[in-house]
C-alpha cells in the first residue's frame, strides 16, 4: 500500500513537472563554496572551500585567494586538500519508490561519479531499503564497483537514518578524510535509529546529500544531516538531473582547499573567501560563530575602557608574562651571570686556602677585586662544608674525578649555575620551569662528578695488571720499590701515572710508603690494589722475592677481571632490559606531551595523579630490582 502511494505521488510530481517546463535542479552549486568552518582551535580558524566546477584540475596558487573576516582582509595560509587519504562511501536509496527510471538514473549517475574521481580514491557502496547493507567495502577497483551498482535492486521501506549510521562505520581505520554522498527520494519510514543519532554519526564525516524531490521528501531532516556533517544539499525534481548533481559533487570533493588564519574577531562574524580564477573573481560568504569577547578587567572599566576595543572588536587577552615579570627576571639573570663570571675567574695562582688568607678579610673588604670576591665566597663555602663534615669527602671525589677545583669553588660554581637556571626558568617558562632548573643543576653536577670519578677508577682498575707487570720487571732489574714506583709514575698511562706521582710526592715529604699506597687504594676504591698493598707490607716485614709475589698477584687480578667481564657480558641483557623498560614510559610520556598534550593533560588531576604516582613507584621498584639481580659480587 505504501509503495503504491509513493508511485502515485511520483507520477503526480512528474506530471506537474512536465506541465511546468523542462526539468531543472532546485539548487545549483555556488561558484565557490565554503564547505565547512572549524573554530574549535580559536584564535586559529580553518575553513575548507571548494572551487568552481568548471575549474576542476586547476591548481590555484595561494595568491589567488583573498580572505576577509568581518569585511577586513586577514593573512591566511592556503593549501590544496590532498586526495591520497580520501575515502568516499556512496549511500543509495533502494527503497520501493526508486523502482524504474529513478534507480536507473541513480546507477548511471553513480558510475559517472566514479569516473570523475582520481584513481587513488577508495569508494564504498551502501544500499538501503528497509535496512542498510554494505554492498562494497571501500576499494579503488572501479570495475567491481560498477558491477555492484549494476546489480542494485529496489525493495521495501526507507531506513534513511540507519543508512547514515551504517555508512559512517564503513571507512578504513587509518583514513582521516571521510566523505559520505547520500541519495534519497523520501523521508525515513523504517529506521531503528533516530534523527539525533544519525546527526551524531554524521559529525565524524563530511556528508553531502542529493535529494530526489518527491511528495514524500523530508528536506528539513536532510538539511539537519548535511549541517551536522558540514556538507551540502542538492535537489533535483527529475531523475535525469542526477548525473549533473553527482558530477558536481565529485568535483567539489576533489577540488578542495584548506584555508587557515588567525582570527581577532568575537561573536558572530562573516567570513568571505574570494578566488581570482583568471577570468574573474568568484566568492562565497559564511557566518562563523566565534567565542564572545572577554569581560573587561576592573582597571579597564575604571579607565573608561580606553584601548579595550579596536574598530569595535575586543583584543585577545594577554596570556604571556607581564612586562614587570620580564624585567625582574632579566635583572635576576644578569646578577646570576655576574656571580657565575666572578666564580669562573681564576683565583690566586697558588691555589690553596690558608688561615693567613682568611685573616686578610678586612683588606679584601677595603679593596675588593673579582679574584678576592671569589676567594671570599669559596672560603664561606669551605667553612660550611667543614661544619657539615662534607668537605673532605667532596675534596676526594673532585680529586678522583680529575676536576681541578677546590671544594668551595666547586660549590659556589654549582650554586651560581643553579641560580641562573632557576631565575631563567622563572622568567621564560614559569614556576614549573623554575622548579626544574632548581633541581636539575645540582643533581646534574653531582651525577657528573660521580661519573667522572667512576670512569677514572675503572680505567685505573683495568690497567692495574699491566702496571703490576711493569713494576715486576723493574724490580727484577735490581731497582728498589720506590725506584719501581718512580718508573710507574713516568711510564704508566693516566690516571695511574698521576696517582703514583702523588704517592711519590707524599713519600718525599715524609709519609710512610705503605700509608701512601693504602690511601691510593682507598681513593680508587680498588680491592685489587689493596691486595697489592698488603703484599708489599708483608714483604717489608718478612722479606722475600717481591717480584714473584707481584707476578702472582697480577695473575690473580687478571683472572678476576676476566671473570668479571664474562659475568657482565652474561648480565648485559638484563641491564639493557632495565634501561629500556624504565626509559620507555618516560619517553612515551614526553612524546605524548608534544603530540597530544590534551590527552596527557588528563593525568594532571584527580585519578590521573594517583596513576602517575603508582607508575613512578613501580618504575623505581622495578629498576632497583633489576639492578639488584644484575649486580656482580665476588
Amino acid at each position: 500500500m505504501v509503495i503504491r502511494r509513493r508511485l502515485l505521488g511520483a507520477a503526480v510530481a512528474a506530471g506537474v513537472a512536465l506541465l511546468a517546463g523542462p526539468p531543472a535542479t532546485a539548487q545549483q552549486a555556488a561558484a565557490i563554496d565554503i564547505a565547512s568552518v572549524d573554530a574549535t582551535a580559536y584564535p586559529s580558524v580553518t575553513a575548507v572551500v571548494t572551487t568552481p566546477a568548471g575549474l576542476d584540475g586547476t591548481d590555484h596558487p595561494a595568491s589567488a585567494f583573498a580572505v576577509l573576516e568581518g569585511g577586513e582582509p586577514v593573512d591566511a595560509a592556503v593549501e590544496q586538500v590532498p586526495t591520497s587519504n580520501l575515502e568516499i562511501v556512496l549511500v543509495l536509496d533502494t527503497s520501493g519508490s526508486m523502482e524504474g527510471a529513478p534507480l536507473t538514473a541513480a546507477k548511471d549517475a553513480a558510475v559517472g561519479f566514479l569516473e570523475a574521481l582520481p584513481p587513488e580514491v577508495g569508494v564504498g557502496i551502501v544500499g538501503f531499503g528497509p535496512t542498510p547493507a554494505l554492498l562494497a567495502a571501500p576499494t579503488t577497483d572501479r570495475a567491481a564497483l560498477a558491477a555492484t551498482l549494476a546489480d542494485l535492486e529496489v525493495a521495501g521501506e526507507t531506513a534513511l537514518y540507519d543508512a547514515v549510521v551504517h555508512a559512517s562505520q564503513q571507512f578504513t581505520a587509518d583514513t582521516t578524510d571521510r566523505v559520505v554522498v547520500l541519495l534519497s527520494d523520501g523521508g525515513d519510514t523504517a529506521s531503528a535509529a533516530t534523527l539525533a543519532e544519525a546527526e551524531s554519526a554524521a559529525t565524524g564525516v563530511t556528508l553531502n546529500v542529493i535529494d530526489l524531490v518527491t511528495p514524500e521528501s523530508n528536506r528539513a531532516a536532510l538539511d539537519q544531516l548535511a549541517a551536522a556533517g558540514h556538507g551540502t544539499v542538492s535537489s533535483a525534481t527529475d531523475p535525469a538531473a542526477l548525473g549533473g548533481l553527482y558530477e558536481t559533487a565529485a568535483r567539489a570533493i576533489v577540488n578542495r582547499y584548506r584555508i587557515t588564519y588567525e582570527s581577532s574577531g568575537h561573536g558572530q562574524v562573516e567570513l568571505t573567501v574570494r578566488l581570482d580564477t583568471g577570468d574573474g573573481i568568484v566568492e562565497d560568504t559564511a557566518a562563523v560563530a566565534l567565542p564572545d569577547a572577554p569581560a573587561p578587567q576592573p582597571d579597564e572599566q575604571a579607565a573608561g575602557g580606553t584601548g579595550a576595543r579596536v574598530a569595535g572588536r575586543a583584543e585577545a587577552p594577554d596570556v604571556g608574562p607581564s612586562r614587570t615579570a620580564l624585567l625582574v627576571g632579566g635583572v635576576a639573570v644578569f646578577l646570576a651571570l655576574l656571580i657565575l663570571g666572578l666564580v669562573a675567574m681564576p683565583a690566586d695562582p697558588r691555589g690553596r686556602l690558608t688561615r693567613a688568607r682568611l685573616s686578610t678579610t678586612q683588606a679584601v673588604a677595603d679593596r675588593p677585586s673579582p679574584a678576592q670576591i671569589t676567594q671570599r665566597l669559596s672560603a664561606a663555602a669551605d667553612e660550611f662544608l667543614e661544619r657539615r663534615g662534607r668537605r673532605q669527602t667532596l675534596a676526594v671525589l673532585l680529586e678522583v674525578a680529575g676536576i681541578s677545583l677546590r671544594t668551595g669553588e666547586f660549590v659556589v660554581l654549582v650554586v651560581a649555575a643553579t641560580v641562573v637556571s632557576t631565575l631563567g626558568g622563572l622568567a621564560l617558562g614559569g614556576v614549573l620551569a623554575m622548579l626544574v632548573g632548581l633541581v636539575i643543576v645540582p643533581l646534574g653536577a653531582r651525577a657528573l662528578v660521580r661519573i667522572l670519578a667512576d670512569r677514572r677508577r675503572t680505567a685505573f682498575a683495568d690497567a692495574l695488571p699491566d702496571n703490576l707487570q711493569l713494576l715486576t720487571g723493574t724490580l727484577r732489574s735490581g731497582y728498589g720499590l720506590l725506584q719501581a714506583l718512580d718508573t710507574l709514575a713516568r711510564e704508566a698511562p693516566e690516571p695511574a701515572g698521576g696517582e703514583f706521582r702523588r704517592v711519590l710526592l707524599e713519600v718525599r715529604v715524609g709519609r710512610d710508603p705503605g700509608d701512601a699506597l693504602r690511601a691510593l687504594a682507598v681513593r680508587m676504591q680498588s680491592e685489587d690494589f689493596e691486595w697489592v698493598v698488603g703484599a708489599i707490607e708483608i714483604n717489608r716485614e718478612v722479606g722475600g722475592d717481591l717480584a714473584t709475589i707481584m707476578d702472582n698477584v697480577a695473575d690473580t687480578i687478571r683472572e678476576r677481571q676476566r671473570l668479571h667481564r664474562q659475568m657482565r657480558a652474561l648480565t648485559a641483557e638484563g641491564r639493557i632490559s632495565g634501561y629500556v623498560l624504565t626509559a620507555l614510559p618516560v619517553l612515551l610520556a614526553l612524546a605524548l606531551i608534544v603530540l597530544n598534550p590534551e590527552y596527557i593533560g588528563r593525568l594532571g588531576s584527580g585519578p590521573g595523579l594517583v596513576m602517575v604516582g603508582v607508575g613512578v613507584v613501580m618504575l623505581t621498584v622495578g629498576w632497583l630490582w633489576i639492578q639488584r639481580l644484575c649486580r656482580i659480587e665476588f
